[in-house]
C-alpha cells in the first residue's frame, strides 16, 4: 500500500521525484494529472507521485489544488507527504507549502531542502547556488512565466505565505544529525512553522533526513527529490520490481527552444542520423482548435520513420521562428498560459497522428518539458507513468499507462538539463532497453 505521497508542480518534476524513490526500490507511480486520485491502484505501489500542474497557476489556485490533492491523498491512507519544488526554486513555493500544512495535522512543519548535489544545486547562507551561480543569475531568473527574483530562498517563500520560518545553517548541518536535530526543536520552539536548510552534499541531506525522522511532531519534505528519497528510505525498506522488455526505434518530441536543446538535438542529429521535422509554433498562436496542416507534418514525421531509428518534432526549428510570449499573448488578448497551451497541445496532436498510423519496432518515446509531457499525455490517453530508474539526474526513464501507448518505455528530461550529448545518452539507453 502507497505510504509516501509527493505532490509536485510539473510532471517533468513529479518524474524526477518519483524515479529517485524508484532507484531506492520503491515502486512508484507518477500520475499526468491531479483528478480522480482514487482511480490508481495505490495498494499496487510503496509512493505516488501527483502531478498537480500548479507551477504556472497564481499563488491562491496553486494554494488550492495542493491543499485538494493533500486532503485526498490523506482520506485513501496517505501518511508521509513530500511537496516537490523546482531544483531552481522556480513556482508558488510559499503558497504550496502552506497549501500542504494547512491540508494536514495542527503543528506539521515542513522542512526544506532545496538541493540537488548531482546537479550542481546547493544552499549556503540560504542562499540558492547552481554550478556556484546565485540561481536568479542563471536561466531560471528569466523564466518567462515564473522567474526567480531572489537567491535568498526565505525571500522567495515568503513572497507567498506569512507562515514563521527558521533557518539551520551550513555549520549546524555539518555537524551531523544530532546538532540538526537540537536547531530544529529550538525553531520550533521559536514558532517556525517552516525551516530551510543549509546543505551542500548528499551527506548533508543524509543527516537532516536522519534528524528529521526522529521528530516526535509531523513534518513534510520540501524538496527537489533528493531528501524526500532519503527520508523514504529511513522509514520504509523498499521492494524491488522487473518490468517487461519491448523492441523498436525511438520517437521524440523537443518542445524547448533552448539554446541547450537545440545543441542536443543538433549533436544527434550529425551522431545518430536523427531524423527531425521542424513545426513553426507561430501557426498554432491563433486557436485552440485542430488544423489541417498537422496532418501534412504528422505525415511527414511517419515517413521518416520508415527509414530512420530515431525520428520525430521540434518546436521552432529556426531563430526566426522564435516568439516572445507575452508579446504575442498581448496582441491577442490572451494570457501566456493560453499560448503555452496551444503551442503544447498543437504539437502533442502533430505527435500523436504521427503514431496513430503505428510505428514498427517502436521501443519508446523521448519528451522535453513538463507541460509538453502532459499535453503528450492527454492526447494518447495516457492516465499515469511507472518509473524505472534515472538515467541522469533531472532525468527520468518509466512506461506509460494506459492508451494505445500502455507499456511503451518513455524518458522526461526539462529543457534547461543535460549536456551536448545527453539526448543521443537517453535515446541509446531506450534503444538498449
Amino acid at each position: 500500500m502507497a505510504e509516501w505521497a509527493v505532490v509536485a508542480d510539473d510532471l517533468t518534476g513529479a518524474n524526477t521525484a518519483g524515479v529517485l524513490l524508484t532507484n531506492s526500490y520503491f515502486r512508484t507511480l507518477t500520475t499526468i494529472e491531479h483528478r480522480n486520485i482514487d482511480k490508481f491502484p495505490l495498494p499496487d505501489y510503496d509512493a505516488i507521485v501527483i502531478n498537480a500542474s500548479s507551477r504556472t497557476l497564481d499563488a491562491r489556485e496553486a494554494y488550492e489544488r495542493v491543499y485538494s490533492c493533500t486532503r485526498e491523498l490523506c482520506q485513501h491512507g496517505i501518511t508521509h507527504f513530500s511537496k516537490r519544488i523546482d531544483s531552481t526554486i522556480r513556482g508558488n513555493l510559499g503558497a504550496e507549502i502552506e497549501g500542504m500544512l494547512d491540508a494536514l495535522p495542527s503543528g506539521t512543519i515542513a522542512c526544506v531542502v532545496a538541493v540537488y548535489p548531482a546537479s550542481g544545486r546547493i544552499i549556503v547562507g540560504g542562499h540558492q547556488l547552481v554550478n556556484g551561480v546565485p540561481v536568479h543569475k542563471t536561466p531560471a531568473g528569466k523564466d518567462p512565466v515564473k522567474p526567480v527574483g531572489s537567491s535568498f530562498l526565505a525571500d522567495e517563500i515568503r513572497k507567498q505565505t506569512v507562515l514563521p520560518q527558521g533557518f539551520v545553517p551550513l555549520a549546524t548541518t555539518m555537524q551531523g544529525s544530532p546538532a540538526i536535530a537540537q536547531a530544529i526543536q529550538l525553531q520550533i520552539n521559536q514558532g517556525a512553522r517552516i525551516i530551510v536548510f543549509d546543505a551542500i552534499s548528499f551527506t548533508d541531506i543524509g543527516a537532516i533526513a536522519e534528524a528529521v525522522h526522529k521528530l516526535e511532531i509531523p513534518w513534510i519534505a520540501v524538496d527537489p527529490g533528493p531528501f524526500t528519497q532519503k527520508a523514504c528510505e529511513l522509514a520504509y525498506s523498499g521492494r524491488r520490481r522487473t518490468t517487461k522488455k519491448t523492441s523498436g526505434k525511438v520517437f521524440f518530441v523537443a518542445a524547448s527552444a533552448s539554446d541547450l536543446t537545440r545543441s542536443q538535438l543538433a549533436h544527434l542529429q550529425d551522431q545518430c542520423s536523427a531524423k527531425i521535422t521542424d513545426v513553426d509554433i507561430r501557426h498554432f498562436l491563433d486557436t485552440d482548435d485542430e488544423q489541417p496542416f498537422e496532418k501534412d507534418i504528422a505525415n511527414d514525421i511517419w515517413q521518416s520513420s520508415q527509414y530512420a531509428d530515431i525520428f520525430g518534432l521540434r518546436a521552432a526549428g529556426s531563430k526566426d521562428q522564435l516568439i516572445d510570449i507575452q508579446e504575442e499573448a498581448r496582441k491577442r488578448g490572451i494570457t501566456q498560459d493560453d499560448i503555452a497551451r496551444r503551442i503544447t497541445y498543437g504539437l502533442a496532436r502533430v505527435a500523436r497522428k504521427a503514431l496513430e498510423p503505428g510505428i514498427s519496432y517502436l521501443k519508446g518515446i523521448y519528451l522535453t518539458g513538463g507541460d509538453m509531457t502532459v499535453a503528450f499525455c492527454r492526447e494518447n490517453q495516457v492516465a499515469a507513468i511507472e518509473l524505472i530508474e534515472e538515467i541522469q539526474p533531472h532525468i527520468s526513464f518509466g512506461t506509460l499507462v494506459g492508451g494505445p501507448l500502455h507499456q511503451i518505455p518513455l524518458v522526461t528530461k526539462g529543457g534547461l538539463i543535460g549536456e551536448a550529448d545527453t539526448v543521443i545518452t537517453c535515446a541509446k539507453y531506450i534503444l538498449k532497453y
